[in-house]
């Protein structure tokens, strides 16, 4: 079992059987990621039926995978760039440049000149001083303005960092962009990771619907941008509520506009399942009380770093059933030596052992993109798979995304060999 195979499985097993074969395989002792492939196909389906006029364009920086990479290049997505490393990866899967936004509002000089050199023409700011680094380095780039619209409610405020003030500096940039005879081409938003206020995407296109009207009073006639950015969520959450209020909100944007976003987590976060190995076992006493301490082979410096910055909290699934349904007072350490390595603390379980699996659903966001090597410790690798009916649907599906075939095979008899297979390859 290799890392550029995507493995087929029947229709009738889920992650949880794949997992458990591949922890019986090579005296499996790692910790490791399974892949749905098909749910980022779904996720892409859902998003095109349910918001048709904004172009997705996948944030890499949420998570790098190569086989999601090659996945969404194959179904025509675009992606989102923050980094001459990022551009080029994708590149490296057949995506041209006008596929991708370099949407970093602060950019490296040689990673601009990156840019220009591979044809990635449009260019995010926020500031002044960015707009001179255009104007030095790529002067024929498509500069979109970054405002700030902060959502009221969302995982990760990024407004602090990232977005000028709407109402004065996005102003004055169309101004400065005009004076230094640079291409103005649109404008972006973000309204904060994991957005919690539909309505804010609402705010930021009015924001927008003016200033297309400033700029265009200011002799620009072919801003023709619109980038929503990302925040939207993932897992077991639904972007339908999001969806409806970006559609009404797009009725009054003119129809020549180019509409794309951002997202991330919506594509990756319920594809991706972890499991761990408990390789380590303690029991203490406390105040009279019994608990269970367990470690584990991934932790906060890992994929589970959202817990060590008090983002998101995690619980997992035993891959086996326990011996004995009692609970215990519990605590579940990551690999390291650091104290703050704590994955779940004071929580209730049943009894584990030495050698037993824990299962972590909905981990596909902002886990492996952000997990360091400390103490020596890699991150997971990932196994991705697909189900054989899912498989065969994007078989079926020729017409609409005619390079899918370059994932899975070129053969016309492609299915009829694949049912006879246990693998296919995705990444080249």
């Amino acid at each position: 079992m290799t890392f550029n195979e995507v493995r087929v499985i029947d229709d009738t097993e889920d992650y949880f059987t794949y997992i458990a074969e591949i922890t019986k395989s090579n005296e499996q002792e790692d910790a490791f990621y399974v892949l749905d492939v098909g749910d980022v196909v779904e996720q892409h389906r859902k998003w095109l039926s349910t918001i048709p006029r904004v172009e997705p364009h996948f944030a890499i920086k949420c998570n790098p995978n190569g086989t999601v990479i090659k996945t969404l290049a194959a179904l025509n997505a675009g992606f989102d760039c923050a980094s001459k490393e990022e551009i080029s990866q994708v590149l490296s899967a057949g995506v041209s440049g006008d596929r991708i936004i370099f949407a970093n509002t602060m950019k490296q000089n040689s990673h601009i000149k990156y840019a220009r050199m591979v044809g990635v023409n449009n260019l995010t700011v926020d500031s002044e001083e960015e707009l001179y680094k255009m104007k030095n380095l790529f002067p024929e780039a498509n500069i979109i303005i970054r405002f700030r619209c902060d959502a009221a409610v969302s995982g990760i405020e990024l407004g602090p960092k990232s977005g000028c003030d709407p109402i004065i500096e996005a102003p004055q940039l169309v101004k400065k962009t005009r004076e230094l005879g640079l291409n103005l081409h649109g404008f972006s938003f973000h309204v904060g990771s994991d957005c919690g206020e539909p309505m804010a995407y609402g705010r930021g296109i009015g924001i927008a619907q003016n200033l297309f009207k400033y700029a265009e009073s200011h002799g620009f006639q072919n801003v023709k941008l619109l980038d929503i950015g990302g925040g939207f969520p993932g897992g077991d959450k639904s972007i339908d509520e999001i969806a409806k209020i970006i559609n009404e909100a797009l009725e009054g944007v003119d129809p020549s506009i180019r509409v794309i976003s951002e997202p991330g987590r919506y594509y990756v976060a319920s594809a991706f399942t972890l499991a761990s190995l408990v390789f380590g076992k303690k029991t203490v006493t406390e105040e009279g009380k019994i608990r269970n301490m367990y470690w584990i082979n991934d932790g906060n410096f890992g994929s589970f770093i959202d817990h060590l910055l008090a983002i998101k909290t995690y619980s997992p699934i035993a891959l086996n059933k326990p011996v004995c349904e009692k609970k215990y007072l519990s605590t579940i350490w990551g690999p390291t030596l650091d104290p703050y390595d704590c994955v779940i603390r004071d929580h209730w379980f049943p009894e584990l052992e030495i050698g037993d699996w824990l299962v972590w659903p909905n981990m596909g966001a902002y886990t492996l993109s952000l997990a360091g090597t400390f103490n020596g410790i890699l991150p997971p690798a990932v196994f991705p798979f697909i189900k054989r009916e899912a498989l065969k649907s994007l078989d079926l599906e020729q017409k609409m995304h005619p390079k899918i075939k370059s994932l899975f095979g070129t053969e016309e008899n492609h299915w009829d060999q694949q049912s006879k297979s246990t693998s296919v390859t995705i990444i080249q």
